[in-house]
């Protein structure tokens, strides 16, 4: 694969900033590449959404030399050598190839820079994100078979610690078996079993962005991977069974296609709509405990924590009773939920 396919299924902004890229490396004498998910989305002939770029050298002052040369602005995280570049309203993020070492399991990575594309790409989570191609010259670098196990529809994390370094590729593992209908490397799901007691040590905000993404993908074989996995065991958070689980998330789906929500009333975003329904469809029902057990993990904006707290006593409320209540008895037993809350009850 050369970069005219990778580009055949990219945006038109993100093939200039491709061509902006590669003419400002050339300049500077460096080599640049694409990486990551968009590499693996073209090889499936999927729409590449996010184009990542890493420079074997200083991508924040690589990123700065662009935005001098084309406008926009930079956003430089200096920990990691990473940079933002947005202009014309796009973010392309800019990294610079390094090694990283962990130093305990679930910490943060210490970061080595001014390293080759080889010795960058063996700290990614699994073989399909660990291909890069130079987009100067028709070059694949792909030392880790990446390819193919893309060929062969599996997903394979990259050694034995990988999930010991970093628990939230446990819920990253699971997306991407559901969404690109693969499976996972027998030895890896090993791999994946030692990792599972770390995932306390993580924190809730990155936990929170891994099951989120999900909300917005096929939730439920994802969720039910986890459970299987024992990743809600080790959490100590209750969750539905799949059966329920995959009902629930039906039904949601079914209720926000068929009932536009007006968004702007709940005091949610549209992302946070599909998020607030999202946790409510895996916590819902589930009593007082499990929400304070999410609640104490995860840190949610006040909207949703508020419509998850609603969530216990509307679900206390049966049918009966609200059939046959009038409406000065339905407002009465309303008042004091959060518009979310109903909605979560609604749903």
């Amino acid at each position: 694969m050369d970069a005219t396919r990778l580009l055949d299924s990219a945006s038109p902004e993100q093939r200039e900033a491709v061509h902006r890229v590669a003419e400002h490396a050339a300049q500077l004498g460096l080599r640049a590449y694409v990486a990551g998910g968009a590499v693996r989305d073209a090889f499936l002939g999927r729409p590449v959404t996010d184009v990542d770029f890493v420079v074997a050298g200083d991508a924040i002052a690589f990123a700065r030399g662009l935005a001098g040369a084309h406008g926009g602005e930079v956003v430089a995280h200096e920990r990691f050598r990473t940079a933002t570049w947005t202009i014309d309203a796009h973010r392309h993020d800019l990294a610079s190839t390094r090694t990283e070492r962990y130093p305990r399991p679930a910490a943060l990575p210490e970061v080595t820079t001014g390293v080759p594309i080889e010795a960058d790409l063996p700290r990614r989570d699994f073989s399909l994100n660990a291909m890069a191609l130079r987009i100067d010259a028709p070059e694949l670098v792909d030392p880790l078979g990446g390819a193919a196990d893309i060929r062969t529809r599996r997903v394979r994390a990259l050694h034995p610690k990988s999930f010991i370094d970093d628990p939230t590729r446990i819920l990253r593992a699971a997306r991407y078996v559901v969404r690109f209908g693969f499976d996972i490397d027998p030895e890896t799901l090993d791999w994946l079993a030692e990792g599972v007691r770390h995932l306390p040590l993580v924190s809730g905000e990155r936990l929170k962005y891994d099951i989120e993404r999900m909300f917005s993908e096929r939730a439920e074989p994802a969720l039910a991977l986890l459970a299987e996995w024992g990743v809600f065991h080790a959490l100590g958070v209750p969750v539905p069974d799949g059966d329920l689980l995959r009902r629930r998330f039906e039904r949601m789906r079914a209720e926000l296609a068929r009932n536009p929500i007006p968004t702007d009333g709940l005091g949610l975003s549209p992302e946070d709509l599909i998020n607030v329904a999202g946790w409510g469809a895996l916590i819902y029902n589930q009593g007082g405990f499990a929400i304070s057990r999410w609640i104490d993990r995860i840190p949610f904006p006040i909207a949703i924590r508020d419509a998850l707290v609603d969530s216990g006593p509307l679900s206390t409320l049966s049918p009966n009773t609200l059939r046959g209540a009038s409406v000065s008895e339905m407002s009465a037993l309303m008042r004091g939920f959060s518009g979310a809350g109903l909605l979560l009850g609604f749903l």
